[in-house]
């Protein structure tokens, strides 16, 4: 038999054990799959409206409608995003470990990511310190479906991934695809409205323009991201062909949001619309063309198409006369009906937070007291629900935090690309309509997943660190 130089036959080289070095192969996987591994978990997250809504297209039944979209979400890609997390938390911190990057850096560098933490933390303290582990906190309660575990996976898992999502190519076919798929369902709403069959449990539903959702309002806090996002998109678009479709996506998302006559969306994308706006003044110095073209076609679908279908003027006289009630006899009957019986809600729940500032009366908590004073198991104003239920602290910390990631926007402007803008117009968009909305299991996740899309990185973290000069 054939032998080396050094004595061994051929045979025992072939059979030799391959040297393996845990190290090396962490030195070959490049900071780049972080990117990869958060596209994969936040796409997942992105098609879950089409695998519900192709069946409910066949089936027409609202009934098994609700079903796929809850065990769609909880059996498959709720628990898939969150060990993606994992993997992308665990490949970047053996990553920082072999190249001895400092673990705290980030934290410093990025105040707006400590304060995310600062609140996840007090989330949870908060919890053993009102209502503890109960049925409704560990499982959600009714169709919003959104346990605690849930709500910190929102913060934990769809917000890092959208940190983490850094390639522009991919984030750009991430809201791209997100948009192909709004434009899906604003397609089949119509039919769905038409066609979908009345549910003998839950007795108190009604066809409405919601498609997919259980409720017109949290379709309508869907449609408010991405009318946003579109206009954006359109304005930020180079290719000719896809400018149209961003155009023909807002102009279709626009006009379901007009039937859809959920009022707080209306407001949350004419915000998103106006954001886009000045954020492009303040970006090119000067107004342009493309921003006002996208505000003023959201304006003019909504106004006409509201027009055609008489719920425009309707839906504008009852706020004219809200308003009215609140500013003139705020302690009427008049007044406790406005916005849908949300003023009276407001004022309930505001008197609960002053009598539990620190920490508030514990997620759920409405429910889980049945407090049947306040009419409503949540407050109907997601700035409100942060301080309900967590107090004060809560609530400051989540508004300090969502602005925070606007501030480091502006203040970085000269390095914002138009997908963060993007993503930013329709974060701003959602939290602008979440002064009337809630937060539900299948639309919450989005503002989650457009705040860490669009947040605003200085300089690269995955550097290599610059090698000492000889002297």
């Amino acid at each position: 038999m054939k032998k080396f130089p050094d004595g061994k036959s051929v045979w025992k080289k072939l059979n030799a054990p391959i040297p393996f070095s845990f190290s090396a192969l962490l030195d070959r996987i490049p900071w780049s799959a972080l990117s990869v591994m958060a596209f994969l978990a936040l796409a997942e997250f992105g098609l879950w409206p089409v695998l519900v809504l192709l069946p409910t297209m066949r089936h027409c039944s609202f009934d098994r409608m609700v079903d796929w979209n809850m065990s769609l979400l909880d059996k498959s890609v709720f628990p898939l995003v969150a060990w993606l997390s994992v993997a992308v938390y665990a490949l970047w911190l053996m990553k920082a470990l072999r190249e001895k990057r400092s673990l705290s850096a980030p934290f410093r560098r990025n105040p707006t990511l400590l304060l995310f933490l600062t609140l996840v933390v007090w989330m949870i303290i908060d919890i053993p310190m009102t209502n503890g582990l109960v049925y409704s906190v560990m499982h959600g309660a009714g169709l919003k479906h959104e346990s605690f575990f849930l709500h910190l996976e929102y913060f934990l898992c769809f917000l890092p991934l959208g940190f983490f999502l850094r390639d522009s190519s991919l984030k750009l076919w991430l809201l791209r695809g997100m948009a192909i798929v709004s434009v899906m369902l604003a397609s089949c709403a119509f039919y769905l409205y038409d066609n979908l069959q009345s549910s003998p449990y839950y007795y108190d539903w009604r066809p409405t323009y919601s498609t997919i959702f259980t409720n017109p309002n949290y379709y309508g806090y869907f449609l408010t991201v991405f009318a946003g996002l579109s206009a954006a998109l359109y304005v930020g678009a180079q290719s000719r062909p896809w400018r149209y479709f961003y155009a023909a996506a807002l102009i279709l998302n626009t006009v379901v949001l007009s039937y859809n006559r959920t009022r707080g969306a209306w407001v949350g994308a004419f915000c998103a619309c106006a954001f886009l706006v000045a954020a492009r003044r303040v970006l090119d110095g000067k107004f342009t063309l493309r921003p006002l073209l996208a505000l003023a076609l959201f304006v003019a679908v909504l106004s006409l198409t509201g027009l055609a279908n008489g719920k425009f003027l309707p839906a504008v006289t009852r706020v004219s006369e809200d308003v009215q009630a609140i500013l003139t006899q705020p302690s009427s009957s008049r007044a406790a009906f406005a916005g849908a019986k949300r003023w009276r809600i407001w004022r309930e729940c505001l008197t609960l937070i002053s009598q539990n500032p620190l920490f508030g009366i514990g997620y759920e908590g409405i429910h889980v007291r049945n407090l049947q004073a306040v009419g409503n198991p949540r407050p109907h104003n997601e700035y409100i629900q942060y301080a309900l239920f967590y107090g004060i602290p809560g609530g400051l910390l989540y508004v300090a935090s969502c602005a925070s990631a606007f501030v480091r926007a502006f203040r970085r402007r000269a390095r914002l690309d138009n997908l963060t803008l993007a993503a930013l117009t329709a974060a701003f968009g959602y939290l602008a309509g979440s002064f009337f909305g809630l937060t539900v299991y299948n639309t919450a996740p989005y503002l989650f997943i457009m705040l860490g899309l669009g947040y605003a990185w200085g300089e690269p973290d995955n550097r290599k660190p610059a090698k000492a000069k000889k002297r």
